[in-house]
């Protein structure tokens, strides 16, 4: 027997079924389950990113790159598209989805679910937190968008129904279901190094595409936003909790940018070899204090250097991106609750982080360091260096130059502040130190 294309017997289930609704009309309503309902109610938010990027592509030979101005052919440059998803979160037209997917655009179009089309401006980002806001330019008389409001939350239960809603490989408004596979994960981006412990791991089908929709309850909440997946596995997704998707935004709203928040404290991973004092197995894991910086909240709240931090906000802890992600998801004023062991014994603490000082970077370098510098003509000039400091043991002399910090080029101390101040807790301070023709490339570790 001859067989049927795919097609034609796709064609006949849809003209099957709308007839089966037709005859049983009730069955409608038993068929619309929660999720159905959530589906409706929140897909509309849900939204297509097309961003187009135009980049310079790479001479194919070595010729093309040594003789092509020869023959007038000039740089080459292509365009490349990106696709993905984002969530409205603002009824007037705001836009949260992914930094990774708008990266270096120079156009951003968003397709509605109504099948409407519209550009949108970047709001701002921030690559940390691999997040975006966009605003979107509505037509006159459009006063109010389908949206999911973004709220921070800590509810989220482990095995609860979550609904994935994105644009797949293009696929518009694909729905996938799963639940909560566990909560406060450890992943790290490969793009930005930083290490995150508060992903939510959901079972729900995240493919490529997906990046930046929706993740919402079985109530209709925004519980996160799409963001990850290990390729080589099935079932096994990521998602930004709403909590710190919450602080990036209302940064980004009001300061076009995500203010970094300051502990004060140099802190590294340890595993303890014995119990200590009876308060702590054996074996166990903490987050040992290696330096406090005099004058900072750390050191306001009484941690002191050779402290172990074994409990953060009621969690075990284990290492200094658990503190990072904290302040990821608070705003300054928020209070981090730390379980401490040291001379005291065993004692909570209560740290408030605030914005680092403007000068932090200058302070670092010379309190940890052992560096005075200043503006030159061009560059960033070391003015003194103080003997017995880790840079006085590296050979660093006055007069050299400051040329880049952590892989950034600087041209004058509002620029080395503004680098550090992204990170003013780093466990060590790459420098690249100038003199005469040559460079060198300096690490000066600061949790040892």
């Amino acid at each position: 027997m001859k067989s049927q294309p795919l097609f034609r017997f796709v064609c006949g289930l849809a003209v099957v079924l709308p007839l089966a609704a037709h005859a049983a009309p009730s069955n409608i309503d038993v068929r619309r389950s929660p999720v159905v309902r959530i589906v409706q109610k929140v897909r509309p938010a849900v939204v297509n990113i097309s961003a187009l990027s135009i980049v310079q592509a790479p001479r194919r030979s070595l010729f093309d790159q040594l003789f092509s101005g020869m023959w007038g052919g000039g740089e080459q440059v292509q365009e490349t598209q990106a696709l993905g998803s984002g969530v409205i979160i603002k009824p007037s037209g705001y836009v949260l989805t992914n930094e990774h997917v708008v990266e270096g655009a120079s156009q951003i179009h968003v397709t509605l679910v109504d099948g409407r089309e519209l550009d949108a401006t970047l709001v701002g980002s921030d690559i940390e937190n691999d997040l975006a806001l966009l605003r979107l330019k509505l037509p006159k008389g459009t006063t109010h968008l389908p949206f999911l409001k973004l709220v921070p939350r800590h509810d989220l239960m482990v095995g609860e129904t979550l609904i994935a809603i994105g644009n797949p490989f293009g696929l518009q408004s694909t729905v996938t279901v799963g639940v909560v596979s566990a909560l406060n994960r450890t992943v790290t981006s490969p793009r930005s190094g930083r290490t995150y412990t508060d992903f939510i791991q959901t079972d729900a089908s995240i493919n490529p595409g997906n990046s930046g929709g929706a993740l919402v309850d079985i109530t209709g909440s925004l519980a996160g936003i799409n963001t990850a997946i290990i390729a080589s596995a099935q079932g096994i997704g990521f998602a930004i909790p709403a909590a710190r998707a919450y602080r990036v935004v209302e940064d980004l709203l009001h300061f076009g940018h995500v203010r970094p928040l300051w502990l004060g404290a140099i802190l590294r991973s340890v595993a303890t070899r014995e119990s200590r004092a009876g308060l702590l197995d054996s074996g166990s894991r903490g987050i040992l204090v290696r330096r406090v910086f005099p004058g900072s909240p750390a050191a306001k709240a009484g941690l002191h250097r050779g402290d172990l931090i074994v409990a953060i906000n009621g969690r075990r802890a284990s290492s200094p991106a658990q503190v990072r992600t904290a302040m990821a998801s608070m705003a300054p004023g928020g209070v981090i609750h730390l379980t401490v062991l040291g001379s005291r014994g065993k004692v909570k603490l209560n740290v408030a982080p605030v914005m680092p000082p403007r000068d932090i970077g200058q302070q670092i370098l010379r309190r940890y360091l052992g560096l005075v510098v200043g503006n030159g003509a061009q560059w960033v000039v070391v003015r003194r260096v103080i003997p017995g400091s880790p840079a006085a043991a590296t050979g660093i002399e006055p007069g050299d130059l400051v040329l880049a910090v952590h892989g950034q080029r600087i041209g004058s101390v509002s620029d080395l502040d503004k680098v550090l101040r992204q990170a003013p807790d780093a466990s060590s301070v790459l420098l690249v130190i100038g003199r005469g023709q040559y460079a060198y490339n300096l690490t000066f570790p600061l949790d040892e």
